[in-house]
This record gives C-alpha cells, sequence and structure tokens, in this order.
C-alpha cells in the first residue's frame, strides 16, 4: 500500500553503526533490538540448555521505511525479476564499527500496489499436473513462517501485497495470509474481489461415516477450520452473515449445535458443536458451496481396542533421511520398523495400510492422499532422528513424539510413554510440529522419532532386529492406550 512502512532488519556485529543509504541520498538508521538473542534455529527447536548457558553470536538491526525505492520490481504477479542493473539505483546498506566500515548493495526492489485496483488470484498447487497433490496451498501469517492455513485448489482471494516469493493475500480487513507465488494463478484483470454475504441457509446432511455442513457461498473464498476438543470452528472471510436457518435435519447422535457469530464486519464463524470428540474433518468445494465433512469417531472395543481399525503406516522417507556413524541408512530403518509393525497390528485385528512398502522414493503429498483414500482411522509415520549443525547431540537426544492437529495430542503422548518404556532411553517428551505427515485433518496422525540414528549406541539399537521390535511395540502400545482413552471420553 502506498502508506505501508517496509520492516527492515539485518544481522551485524555487536555495537555496530548501521543505517541504509537510498538513492536519494536520505537515510534510514537501524537501531539495535534490544533483547534479542541469535541462536541457531536448530538449537532453538531441539536444544535443551537453558536460555542463560546461550551464547550471542551477533545484534540484529531493524527500521522501517517507505517506498518506492530501488529498481522498480513490476507487476505484483509477475515473475520475480532477473538481477537489476549495478547503478547508484540501488540501496546501499552501512555498518560501522569504531574505524572501520563495510558498505554492500542491498537488493531491494520496493514497489507500490494499488489498492483500489487489487489482482485477484485462484489456487492451484499442483503446479506438475501430477494429480498427486494434497489440493491445498498453505498460508503463512508472515513470509516463510509456519502453516496456519489450508486453502483447497480453487480457492479466490484478492493480493495486496508481495515478498520474494511470497504472495500476501487480504483475506479480510483485518487478516492476511503469506502464500507461495508459485501456486496461485491470475485472473483477469478487473476481475472483483470476493466476499458478500452467506447465502441464506446452512444444511447438515448425515451419512453413514460421516455428517456434512453445506455452506452456500457466493465464491469459493478463504477459510480456516479451528478445533477445540468437542467443536469445530469455520471461519469464512470476507463475508458478512445473512443466515435464515441453520437446519440441522433428522436428529443425529453426533451433533449438539450450530451456531454462527460475527467477530468482524467482513468475518463470520460458523461453529458446529458436537456430542463426542473431534475425530477428524475435511473440506471440499461443490461449485461454490463449500462442504465440511465431519467424520463420525470409530467404534472401539477397549478389550481389543486395534480390531477392526484401519492404521496407516508411514515408514520415513525416502528420499533423503538420516545416516548413522556405519552408514545405517533411515529410510532402511523405518521400512523394517515398518513391516514389524504391520505383523504385530494385524495380530491384534488391525487393517495396516502401508504407506512405503520398497526403498523407491515416495514424496510427502501422496501418502497423505492414500492414508485419507483408504479411510483410515489414525495415522503414525516413524523417523529416526538426526540434528542440524550447531546442536550438541550428546546432551539433545533420545525418544520424542511430534503432533499437528490438536486432537493428535493425546495420540503423540500415549506413543512418546510406550517408546520411552521400550528404548529407555531420554525422554525429550512430545511436540507440535509443521510436518506434512502430522498434518492431516481426517485422522489423529502422530511422527516418531524412536532415537538418534546419529548416535552410535541408538544406531546400534536401530539397526538390530530386537531394537526394530522395540520400536514396533512402543508404537502398538501406544496406539492401544489411545484408543482405549478415545473409548473413555
Amino acid at each position: 500500500r502506498p502508506d505501508e512502512p517496509v520492516h527492515l532488519e539485518v544481522r551485524a556485529t555487536p555495537e555496530a553503526s548501521v543505517r541504509l543509504l537510498l538513492p536519494t541520498g536520505d537515510t534510514v538508521a537501524l537501531v539495535r533490538r534490544d533483547g534479542f538473542q541469535f541462536i541457531a534455529e536448530g538449537e532453538r527447536a531441539f536444544g535443551t540448555r537453558p536460555p542463560g548457558e546461550l551464547t550471542r553470536a551477533w545484534d540484529r538491526y531493524v527500521g522501517s521505511g517507505i517506498g518506492p525505492f530501488g529498481p522498480d520490481p513490476g507487476d505484483v504477479l509477475a515473475p520475480l525479476p532477473t538481477p537489476g542493473p549495478t547503478d547508484s539505483s540501488w540501496v546501499r546498506l552501512e555498518a560501522i564499527v569504531g574505524d572501520d566500515t563495510a558498505r554492500a548493495r542491498w537488493p531491494l526492489r520496493v514497489g507500490v500496489v494499488d489498492p483500489a485496483r487489487p489482482r485477484v488470484i485462484y489456487v492451484d498447487d499442483d503446479t506438475a499436473g501430477t494429480g498427486l497433490t494434497d489440493s491445498a496451498l498453505a498460508g503463512r501469517a508472515a513470509p516463510y513462517a509456519t502453516y496456519h492455513w489450508f486453502f483447497p485448489t480453487g480457492t479466490v482471494a484478492a493480493v495486496n501485497g508481495r515478498w520474494n516469493d511470497q504472495i500476501r493475500l487480504r483475506l479480510s480487513r483485518a487478516s492476511v495470509a503469506w502464500v507461495d507465488a508459485v501456486e496461485v494463478h491470475p485472473l483477469p484483470v478487473g476481475t472483483p474481489p470476493p466476499g458478500g454475504t452467506t447465502g441464506g441457509s446452512v444444511r447438515l446432511f448425515p451419512e453413514e461415516r460421516a455428517v456434512t455442513l453445506r455452506v452456500p457461498l457466493p465464491a469459493r473464498i478463504p477459510f480456516r477450520v479451528d478445533e477445540d476438543e468437542r467443536s469445530l470452528r469455520l471461519t469464512l472471510y470476507g463475508m458478512a452473515a445473512d443466515l435464515d436457518f441453520m437446519q440441522y435435519g433428522p436428529e443425529d447422535p453426533l451433533i449438539r449445535r450450530l451456531w454462527f457469530a460475527q467477530p468482524r464486519e467482513d468475518e463470520t464463524e460458523i461453529r458446529v458443536d458436537l456430542a463426542a470428540p473431534v475425530w477428524g474433518y475435511r473440506t471440499r468445494w461443490r461449485g461454490s458451496d463449500l462442504l465440511l465433512v465431519i467424520r463420525r469417531p470409530p467404534e472401539i472395543d477397549q478389550r481389543r481396542p486395534l480390531r477392526g481399525r484401519r492404521i496407516a503406516v508411514d515408514p520415513g522417507h525416502p528420499p533423503l533421511g538420516a545416516v548413522g556413524p556405519t552408514g545405517v541408512r533411515e529410510p532402511e530403518v523405518t521400512l523394517a520398523v515398518g513391516r514389524k509393525l504391520q505383523r504385530l497390528l494385524e495380530r491384534a485385528g488391525a487393517t495396516v495400510i502401508l504407506l512405503r512398502s520398497s526403498d523407491a522414493p515416495i514424496d510427502l503429498a501422496p501418502r497423505v492422499v492414500h492414508a485419507e483414500r483408504a479411510d483410515a482411522d489414525v495415522l503414525v509415520s516413524i523417523h529416526a532422528n538426526a540434528l542440524p549443525d550447531g546442536v550438541n547431540p550428546f546432551i539433545n537426544n533420545g525418544t520424542s513424539v511430534y503432533y499437528f492437529q490438536p486432537r493428535s495430542l493425546e495420540l503423540a503422548r500415549a506413543l512418546n510413554r510406550a517408546l520411552v518404556r521400550q528404548f529407555g532411553f531420554r525422554d525429550l517428551g512430545v511436540g507440535r510440529a509443521d510436518l506434512a505427515l502430522a498434518r492431516p485433518t481426517w485422522m489423529p496422525a502422530a511422527l516418531c522419532e524412536g532415537l538418534f540414528l546419529m548416535l552410535p549406541d541408538q544406531e546400534a539399537v536401530l539397526a538390530s532386529e530386537e531394537g526394530q521390535w522395540r520400536y514396533a511395540r512402543g508404537i502398538v502400545e501406544g496406539l492401544e492406550e489411545f484408543l482405549r482413552g478415545s473409548a473413555a471420553r
């Protein structure tokens, strides 16, 4: 926007004087951000040392400026520009410490978007045309941040900014989302932004394994689904509520109540309160109607909780994967554990959907698609851990399990407890992580990092038959604990 300041941030030597030199001759001072500690991302994510023991390697300096400055970046939806001229149209960054001065060209291209004539895009994440994607575009609260929204293919939104290969979508007056530029496609110039009012009424449709909420809309607008233990909240962006009727249809034992709210003038919330904990859901478009499909929890036998259950087992990797000190590869370990787990689960009465059965590499999205199409009740992904550079592996190692969706927390806890019992190594606990195999919405899902393949003693356990059986038994015990607990809630 014409009046929108651009946040500027650099890392530089501690106690430096830092400023931006504009082509106009003006300067923008960057001030040290007090209280900031630059710590390697790996240490922040996986390190277990108390904050007081961490050392600061750099200072961070921040400032802001209002564009345009630098060479013209062109249309907001145009491909990223090639490197521009090397003349004085670029801004330069200057850092001074004592008698030493360092200067460097900062390749900033800041242009202005016309808010009166925004470009409008539609979402399609299948850029290669394979049909094997998850048909959802991830949205972030800031460029390159963690995933917060998931916009299905076909969603339409207005653009009001760009940061390199990140496009900013205007969801409502108060909300924006950043998405990958490669997965959005321009609609003709002059296409109006989506929005309006909801279509008069919403209705529930009971089915054998699910209940579907149909929400008529004027366009495929951006939305978000949030879950509590026994409710789902659908936020519709750019919409005002016009809900004359909320039709329940025939009485359904899963549904307790429908209601809506208008927290902002162009955001509508529709909430579905349930009589049982959320097990899973998914969304899809039918024309411009939004369908929220709410999964019925499975009927679980407390004595034999795995009997009749469909369990998706994902032996993690390839491609890539950790390698141990003696050359043991993570994909080999996870497949061996997965096959042993399959035998134990089938012996307990479960049907197993093995998401990888050979050494051939499989991308992440097809694994999730396979699990959802097979209607898995639970998904477990098997991994062996390693640490990035800069993290001490001798004090940061052991067993951990990750989840993403709130309903999967108890699954992660049960799996972690059981794996710690089986292995007897350090308990690193559970964590929420933005991992593809932990993100599915249709079923509870968790990703297990049984042990650290990069450490010789833990590599030896993972490479052994006995260690692999322990891993498999731990997952079975964790699944049984989780399913029994779910039946009791």
